[in-house]
């Protein structure tokens, strides 16, 4: 759409507008995709003009990559592991993390479904949902840093990688194929583990 200033809303009016647009990108793209939904299916479905829609964002990519944001603020905001493991055990410390992101993923379950296929498709696309992982990577580290002397494990950047990328898998299975199903029997046993791979 050009160069052209997005608008930031500022008035209530504004931001309701921008919000319904959010919404109805998330409905849309939760039933269809991303590549079967058209910025003019959900500027229709968000009651707003093409028009508006283009004053917001500068195309549906763009608007992705906020809802994406978005998301991850949800997912990742409780997580605070280097603070919380101050009065855990790694146990409780793992216990707490997986969890966190099984709650997270109950958050739009469809819609992070269509965020975990894009990633698996494109490099593209990977890279927006890899800008807010990133941050993550860090907090494990820093955590089991803690533990170092006692760690089986040495290099704690591709140990954090590791247990990150199979917890991931792990919720994604239980969520997005089985709905959910034996959610505490995965917590419990993806914790027993990764604790025994780290001790």
């Amino acid at each position: 759409m050009g160069d052209k200033e997005i608008r930031v809303p500022k008035q209530k009016r504004s931001i309701e507008k921008k919000q319904r647009i959010k919404d109805a990108a998330i409905k849309l793209m939760s039933e269809k995709g991303y590549h079967s939904t058209s910025s003019n299916e959900i500027a229709k479905e968000a009651g707003v003009s093409i028009g508006t829609f283009y004053s917001y964002y500068k195309d549906k990519k763009d608007l992705y990559k906020e809802l994406v944001a978005d998301i991850y603020d949800v997912v990742i905001t409780p997580m605070n592991l280097s603070e919380d493991s101050d009065n855990l055990s790694i146990e409780e410390t793992v216990y707490l993390y997986i969890e966190t992101v099984f709650k997270g993923h109950e958050y739009e379950t469809a819609f992070q479904r269509e965020i975990a296929s894009l990633s698996e498709q494109s490099d593209e696309f990977r890279e927006i949902e890899m800008v807010h992982k990133k941050g993550l990577t860090q907090m494990f580290i820093s955590v089991l840093s803690a533990y170092k002397d006692e760690l089986k494990v040495k290099d704690l950047k591709t140990t954090s990688y590791l247990i990150l990328t199979t917890v991931e898998a792990a919720v994604h299975d239980t969520m997005f194929h089985n709905g959910g199903k034996n959610k505490k029997a995965v917590i419990r046993e993806l914790t027993a583990m990764i604790v025994g791979y780290l001790f």
